[in-house]
């Protein structure tokens, strides 16, 4: 049962004495500010004539996709955004159509307004902003630092999630307007205040920023130095297998030649085979009892495994499973092992000890390093194209490609120097760090509203 109290002047000036009105987040957030407002609490709208900021509303735009060897822009859909480490969905055409201007400048406050979970929030940094969005995010452009980071925590919170969201509108996918964001009011309240707020925003961007750009860059040096070998013409023309060499599959990426050769150069390049260095394994079914967050322990899917700040998150019960066999540990590798090979599968995230005892479901592929093994070199090495090729072509199934822990195992990794991996496992650190600092922001706003909206 959700209890809230409801002031009588409020209950009046809204003609409601309904409880689900009264009880629903907007309105109890709306019933805070005002109570701030009363208080002496500075506020202002984030948008409009004299607003914080302006908001680029949303408009369609003609996405003309890149051909083959065309100069190109790298495409994220909005929820890609929230990722740990966004890679493009699509590539966009350089040359044709509008895609430059969807790229956003690093500072710009992205905000979600299509979808079923509407209203998370990101800032783009100088990683995101190689990358052309989607137009269904609003842009909120703030100048000043200080207040763009401490309006981005405050629409952040619970209190601000709930106030973007009390006007959505939509008969079957909720939407936002750039109206509805510029509306939203934010309290300000002492400088010292104020600026706390804002300076963990920021060190939480540089930290995620650099140490995006960090992996980013690890891979790549990784991905130049190995071997990837191509096949000997256009994929249309096809190529001959045995029967001898079918083992069992019969479909056509398991044996395309340019897996098998890169295999194979991999491994005359010195590139090490999966089980030698860690052990794959991805849990059974199980029965889903979800409980709010106080009674269980939080799970993520494949998807959710990406996000710095999952989105929707769940809480499974004590009785559903035996938690050990479900949990993430510190230094594990785990990445979604169903889905789209085409798409976010296979992607690998390093588990860090913030999200060390969290669940995930049965969709998702656990790596776990044997002694010796560097956890940031073997994410670096499952992140390289050579060992994501490998992964996706094990994919099987008629409706939802799937990949099996033994299959994982049997994959050739390429070299990872030393220094390469700590320097990859301190970027997670650091990532994590960011996360802790990101949170810390929110939760000083939402605990300030509360305490003085009594």
């Amino acid at each position: 049962m959700i209890i809230a109290p409801v002031r009588s002047r409020f209950a009046r000036e809204g003609l409601r004495l309904d409880a689900k009105f009264h009880c629903s987040p907007g309105v109890q957030a709306a019933e805070r500010l005002v109570m701030l407002k009363a208080l002496g609490i500075d506020t202002q709208t984030v948008g409009g004539e004299n607003g914080l900021g302006s908001i680029a509303p949303t408009s369609r735009t003609k996405r003309v996709y890149a051909g083959p060897g065309e100069s190109s822009i790298p495409y994220l859909r909005p929820y890609d955004v929230f990722d740990y480490l966004p890679e493009a969905a699509d590539l966009l055409s350089a040359t044709e159509g509008s895609a430059a201007a969807l790229m956003p400048q690093a500072g710009t406050i992205l905000q979600t307004c299509s979808g079923r979970n509407l209203g998370p929030l990101a800032i783009a940094d100088e990683y995101i902003a190689q990358f052309a969005l989607s137009d269904d995010m609003l842009r909120l452009s703030i100048q000043d630092a200080t207040i763009r980071n401490y309006v981005f925590a405050f629409l952040s919170s619970p209190t601000g999630q709930a106030l973007l969201t009390r006007n959505k509108t939509g008969g079957v996918i909720d939407h936002l307007s750039a109206d509805d964001m510029g509306a939203v009011e934010v309290p300000f309240f002492e400088p010292a205040f104020v600026s706390s707020v804002s300076a963990r925003v920021q060190q939480s961007l540089q930290l995620r920023e650099a140490a995006r750009l960090q992996i980013a860059r690890l891979v790549k040096e990784i991905e130049d130095n190995a071997p990837y070998e191509t096949r000997d013409a256009a994929m249309k023309e096809g190529w001959s297998v045995s029967a001898s060499q079918l083992n069992g599959r019969l479909d056509a990426a398991r044996h395309d030649p340019e897996v098998s050769r890169t295999r194979a150069a991999l491994l005359a390049a010195g590139g090490t085979r999966c089980g030698d260095i860690a052990e794959a394994n991805i849990p059974g079914r199980y029965t889903r009892y979800y409980v709010d967050e106080a009674y269980g322990r939080p799970i993520v899917s494949g998807r959710q495994l990406l996000q710095t700040n999952p989105v929707n998150m769940r809480y499974l019960a004590a009785r559903s499973v035996d938690f050990t066999k479900y949990e993430l540990l510190q230094g594990m590798i785990a990445f979604g092992a169903e889905g789209r090979a085409d798409e976010r599968m296979a992607i690998p995230v390093l588990i860090t000890e913030s999200r060390a005892g969290w669940l995930a479901n049965n969709h998702v592929m656990r790596i776990k390093c044997l002694p010796g093994t560097n956890p940031g070199s073997l994410f670096l090495a499952f992140s390289t194209r050579q060992a994501q090729l490998q992964v996706r072509a094990l994919s099987c199934g008629s409706v939802v490609d799937a990949v099996y822990s033994g299959d994982v195992e049997n994959i050739i990794l390429p070299q990872v120097p030393e220094e390469s991996g700590r320097a990859a496992f301190d970027a997670w650190v650091n990532l994590d760090r960011a996360n802790t600092l990101q949170a810390e922001a929110i939760q000083l706003i939402q605990t300030e509203i509360e305490q003085r909206a009594v």
